[in-house]
């Protein structure tokens, strides 16, 4: 498909483990020699910061990471709006969840006419002293996935439409 422009990528997440893994693709992103001058990345710590990178126009492929029952480092792809969406990133009373933050940016009337959200499965969120060494091995894939959705030539289908049940 080709995507309307502006295309914005943005990862979600921390510097903290797993957590750190969107702003790891973005960090690849961004060393990509070639990138257009139409392709945005952006790195944000929670849904509220998101809200700030929408003006309604375009494109936004939104990376976090998931805890959804899988084994880690699968990656999942979900056109928005998806039930399994969900299953992104806890939230907290400080701070809005991706689903949450994609609501309210449409009822803003800011959220692109196009999304796509990649999950890559995670073991933990918790804060730990480095990331999964298996989790990070799927950042050139889903840098990869991201340049041929980018450039039209992707032909990676969206995960079942069925919700992710999510696992302690």
């Amino acid at each position: 498909m080709n995507w309307p422009r502006p295309i914005r990528i943005v990862g979600v997440g921390s510097p903290l483990g797993d957590d750190a893994l969107a702003w790891e693709v973005v960090r690849n992103l961004r060393q990509r020699q070639g990138l257009p001058s139409d392709v945005e990345v952006y790195m944000v710590e929670g849904g509220q910061r998101l809200l700030d990178r929408l003006d309604g126009r375009g494109t936004l492929f939104l990376i976090d990471a998931l805890v959804a029952g899988t084994r880690p480092g699968t990656i999942h792809r979900f056109v928005w709006p998806h039930p399994s969406i969900e299953a992104l990133r806890p939230g907290s009373t400080h701070d809005l969840r991706p689903a949450e933050a994609l609501r309210l940016a449409e009822a803003l009337g800011i959220a692109p006419p196009h999304i796509v959200v990649f999950g890559i499965e995670v073991e933990s969120l918790a804060p730990q002293a480095g990331p999964n060494p298996s989790v990070m091995a799927a950042v050139p894939e889903l840098v990869q996935r991201l340049v041929q959705e980018w450039q039209g030539s992707s032909t990676i289908e969206e995960d079942s439409p069925e919700p992710i049940g999510r696992e302690h």
